[in-house]
């Protein structure tokens, strides 16, 4: 009789613990990144556009314009909010006026950025995107196929 209680004990053990344990592995991950974190000290975030997957709306990420007043500097950082921790193609850009393009793309676990540069006094254009675990890529909800982003003046 008490082996029988001591198997069933075991039994109800391990099954609590399996649901348990499902229910923490269900949980979303958290990203530890903030777009602070990418952009540094002395940036405030000036806009911001979520990314949305096309065909289920689930958002995936948020890009970010943030602004150093004190330097003049304008940062731009996505920040995944879908595929935390899965290598997964992100992209940030930022067009300041009268100097190259900024860039970074590529397969990220959290986030993409920085991209950097000189904004007091003009206009920048940015804008990023994130694609699926399938390779589809889904742009920021605000992007303008005419100008490629969204349009910011200093």
């Amino acid at each position: 009789m008490l082996s029988a209680i001591r198997r069933t004990a075991v039994v109800l053990a391990l099954a609590t613990g399996l649901v348990g344990g499902a229910g923490a592995a269900a949980q979303a991950v958290v990203n530890p990144v903030t777009p602070q974190s990418v952009c540094g000290t002395g940036y405030v975030v000036r806009d911001q556009d979520p990314i949305h997957h096309a065909q289920t709306g689930e958002r995936l990420g948020t890009v970010y314009l943030m602004h150093n007043p004190l330097l003049g500097y304008a940062c731009t950082a996505t920040v995944k909010t879908a595929y935390v921790g899965t290598l997964t193609r992100t992209q940030v850009y930022l067009a300041a006026q009268f100097l190259p393009t900024q860039t970074d793309d590529g397969s990220r676990l959290y986030a993409a950025g920085p991209a950097r540069a000189y904004a007091r006094g003009g206009c920048t254009i940015w804008g990023g995107f994130m694609a699926d675990p399938s390779g589809a890529i889904h742009y920021h909800d605000r992007a303008n196929p005419a100008i490629g982003g969204i349009g910011t003046c200093f």
